[in-house]
């Protein structure tokens, strides 16, 4: 895809979040929230939240902001602004319009901190209100500002950089995310931007390093790298060097931990013996031979996937404390993962994050990502088509992304006429990210709460449950029948998106908090006004579409909801920290809505909800069995003849397993499903421990 298709590809995007008689606000909101979820998606953002605000301030400065994000991981605040024409050509972005729009977000925050914000408000700007409040309020405990500029345009080819500013003693980083950028990140095998990092700009000459071990999928380095170094480089990227499994707990577990600061204090000349330090991942490094020995002098992809507290204490201790950390210095575990196919790739770093980890407080729901759950939704959703809609003659299909950035990667080596077809057959609008299952599956769950804690946080809560339930009871999610089910919660989700956006009773601000607030409210009412019934879900799989029905009741719930979404009570300054709290969803839960008549007869009857739930667990057991027979025959009697041969040198099979193992090596033998079962769980371990196959 060349940067014209995809610009139009991003265009037509923003168009179907469009109400239908749409102004220019919300052209502008759609651009943002369309923009800002892939910049989420490739984790450079992590809880984006819209905040308009546009204004006359102090020496009638224009001030402005679209959107903001608080990141806890390196106590930064990203304040975002967007640049959006919809033009066939737009001009490029210059210089002169990027300044002078990162200049209206500097005057925001300015007048945020002074407080003169407050003395001329325009209607309709109570979100970016709030964020006013919180700027003036915490200001002194913030680290570091991040503007963030968002555009359809290309940059121009002469800007070169943007120096970093200064906002009341606060450094200011100046980020810019053109069309091009997009496309790039969109585009790599991550579906991430690869960032590069120069080690000689922090260390004059590199990190010290030896070569520690090697094999064909990666290379292992041990080095030492200045605590100082390790805080700037911190300080300088943030979050962004975090793996997300380890920013996400970082962020919740309360980074400072006391005794490394005990040490950087007390004894910093032993921290190296005392702290067990970073382990560290790249797609590629360069390292030098010196006089000195090896350096390491830069690295692609740089990631921390162990060792996320001891950076950010630190940057804490560099930053706040002003500590002297010329006497520390940090063991640092590089593991150079080379591997081509996209998905090893990932699945490697993963691992490693993983093992990484074992030994602290990150739980397995940390890394979800790797769970069988996601790869039985990626199955189903490649082989199920979703019902014609729209007068189509055709299906589509909901294409649920596993590993970041296979959409994309998914067509890479397609001619056009195939992106053509695929596009057609797989529209952008239904993809569907592991995130996004988190936030329809809690919703309907009743944990508005959570949603509204952000998508990572959201998301390890969501692993927790499917954890607990998968085992015995775990072939609910392995049904097609369950995959439809789900699709329909996206379907009600974003159908309530856009319903809410076009109400008449929609003032602005907190969607997100509406609408999962909304499908949660639904849910309770359904449970406690008709126990036993259940939604519809087959119905709107079928029409791809919410009833007329469904959306009147929608509207009678949501503008009693967005009332209380946003007026939290005496004591309570921020509406959407209100919305995190389990005392909003109580509050909500009692408000005096009551169910239509012409909604309730559209309820599934008890009986019908629980033969659903018996096919679910009947057709997903028989899935899963077929699935595991498939995978075994496919893995063919070499493979399990191999297998069985390392596992006799180094992990010995007894029992059965060894049976079905033997049986597996020989032509003909096809296993029951219980029997493929048992040896894909050998095939975990045995892979765990290290076999790997290379015939």
């Amino acid at each position: 895809m060349n940067l014209k298709d995809f610009r139009n590809e991003l265009l037509d995007a923003v168009m179907e979040r469009l109400p239908d008689a749409s102004v220019s606000a919300d052209r502008e909101f759609a651009f943002l929230c369309e923009f800002g979820e892939r910049l989420t998606q490739a984790e450079e953002f992590v809880d984006l939240i819209p905040a308009k605000f546009v204004g006359v301030g102090a020496k009638n400065r224009k001030i402005r902001v679209d959107a903001y994000e608080l990141d806890p991981a390196d106590d930064s605040l990203h304040l975002v602004i967007c640049d959006f024409s919809g033009k066939e050509d737009p001009e490029p972005l210059t210089r002169s319009r990027a300044e002078a729009l990162f200049g209206n977000l500097q005057a925001f925050a300015e007048d945020s901190i002074s407080g003169r914000i407050w003395n001329n408000v325009p209607d309709g700007m109570d979100g970016g209100l709030e964020l006013a409040r919180h700027i003036g309020d915490n200001h002194d405990s913030l680290v570091r500002y991040r503007f963030y500029l968002l555009s359809d345009s290309t940059l121009s080819d002469r800007v070169k950089d943007l120096p970093q500013g200064q906002l009341d003693g606060r450094p200011v980083d100046y980020h810019v995310w053109d069309v091009g950028r997009l496309e790039t990140i969109s585009a790599s095998t991550f579906g991430a931007e690869e960032l590069e990092i120069d080690f000689t700009e922090i260390a004059p000459g590199g990190l010290p390093c030896l070569m520690a071990s090697q094999a064909d999928d990666y290379q292992g380095y041990l080095a030492v790298i200045p605590g100082a170094a390790l805080a700037e480089l911190y300080d300088r990227f943030g979050g962004k060097l975090l793996e997300g499994n380890v920013r996400s707990f970082l962020s919740a577990s309360g980074k400072i931990n006391r005794g490394i600061q005990g040490t950087i204090r007390a004894e910093p000349a032993h921290f190296f013996v005392y702290n067990n330090g970073i382990s560290t991942t790249a797609t590629s490094a360069v390292v030098v031979n010196t006089p000195e020995g090896p350096r390491l002098v830069s690295a692609r992809y740089f990631q921390i996937v162990n060792g996320g507290q001891t950076t950010a204490s630190l940057h804490v201790a560099l930053k706040k404390d002003r500590a002297d950390l010329s006497a520390i210095h940090v063991p640092m575990k590089l593991s150079v993962v080379t591997a081509r196919d996209t998905e090893k790739l990932d699945d490697i770093i993963q691992s490693i994050a993983k093992f990484s980890n074992k030994q602290n407080k990150v739980s397995d729901a940390d890394f979800f990502s790797n769970h069988p759950y996601h790869r039985t939704l990626e199955r189903l959703s490649r082989r199920t088509p979703a019902p014609a809609a729209d007068g189509a003659q055709f299906n589509t299909y909901w294409f649920y992304e596993r590993a970041r950035g296979q959409y994309q990667n998914t067509q890479a080596n397609m001619t056009p006429v195939q992106k053509r077809e695929f596009q057609r057959t797989h529209p952008r609008h239904q993809l569907v990210l592991k995130t996004d299952i988190a936030k329809f599956e809690n919703s309907w769950m009743q944990l508005p709460h959570v949603v509204s804690q952000g998508a990572q946080k959201n998301f390890t809560a969501f692993a927790e449950h499917v954890n607990k339930h998968w085992g015995e009871h775990g072939h609910m999610f392995e049904s097609e029948l369950y995959f439809r089910e789900l699709i329909a919660k996206a379907i009600l989700f974003r159908g309530i998106e856009k319903w809410v956006s076009e109400a008449d009773w929609y003032e602005g601000g907190y969607r997100a908090n509406i609408v999962t607030y909304t499908i949660a409210k639904l849910a309770s009412m359904i449970a406690l006004q008709k126990p036993g019934h259940g939604l519809d879900f087959k119905g709107i799989w079928a029409r791809q579409a919410l009833s007329d029905e469904l959306l009147n009741q929608v509207d009678a719930i949501g503008r009693e909801v967005a009332v209380e979404v946003t007026t939290p009570p005496e004591g309570q300054k921020n509406a959407g920290e209100w919305c995190k709290r389990k005392e909003c969803w109580e509050r909500i839960v009692g408000l005096a809505v009551r169910l239509n008549p012409a909604f309730l007869r559209e309820l599934v009857a008890p009986e019908d909800v629980a033969g659903d739930n018996r096919e679910k667990k009947v057709s997903g057991k028989m899935d899963a069995g077929i699935h595991a027979i498939t995978q075994v025959i496919q893995l063919g009697g070499g493979y399990w003849g191999a297998l069985g041969e390392w596992a006799k040198r180094n992990s010995p099979i007894y029992g059965r397993d060894a049976d079905y193992v033997r049986n597996a090596s020989r032509k003909g033998w096809i296993p029951t499903p219980q029997q493929a079962a048992a040896l894909m769980a050998v095939r975990e371990r045995i892979e765990q421990e290290g076999f790997r196959f290379e015939g």
